[in-house]
């Protein structure tokens, strides 16, 4: 796992040199065809991250519930094929519950980023005294800690792809 850690900072780094790069304002535009800003990618990612993905390591980690159960065909394709999220757009309908917000600062964005690096770190040597829990994921299946561990930064990665169409809107005219 010390591996996806390493890869996932060197992800995190790119998205916080990027983040370096916007004023408040262009965090805070909303796109013209109506979906999140840039802002609300970052809060998605790092909100996500520390209240859900992280949780479900964890409640992997620490029980052996769900040790039977299986991946969706959809979760078995993305772990043993793909081997990422594939490069398709996901459409989310808008909710207060999943609709991310805005960004109150920079800063706090940051302070974000920092926090989910050290718990994705506090949580490597727990690898070692894994109970082969599983969760269910709503779209993949049952997954282990190391499944949801590796989500995370493909996770970032399948993101990376939203920030690169925002960025050419966010780009000034000539």
């Amino acid at each position: 796992m010390e591996r996806f850690y390493q890869k996932f900072v060197q992800n995190l780094r790119e998205w916080e040199a990027a983040l370096e790069g916007y004023s408040m304002e262009q965090l805070l535009r909303q796109p013209q065809e109506g979906g999140w800003s840039m802002g609300q990618v970052y809060t998605h990612l790092v909100d996500g991250t520390l209240r859900y993905h992280l949780r479900q390591v964890e409640d992997c980690l620490e029980s052996g519930e769900g040790k039977g159960r299986r991946k969706t065909f959809k979760g078995f394709m993305v772990f043993r094929i793909v081997k990422g999220f594939p490069p398709a757009k996901i459409k989310v309908p808008p909710s207060k519950t999943y609709t991310p917000v805005q960004p109150e600062s920079k800063e706090a964005i940051l302070a974000g980023m920092r926090e989910l690096e050290d718990k994705m770190k506090v949580l490597l040597p727990r690898f070692e005294q894994d109970k082969g829990g599983k969760t269910a994921h709503p779209a993949l299946g049952y997954l282990n800690a190391k499944e949801w561990y590796k989500l995370i930064l493909w996770h970032f990665k399948h993101h990376m792809r939203q920030k690169e169409r925002l960025d050419a809107q966010l780009k000034p005219e000539v």
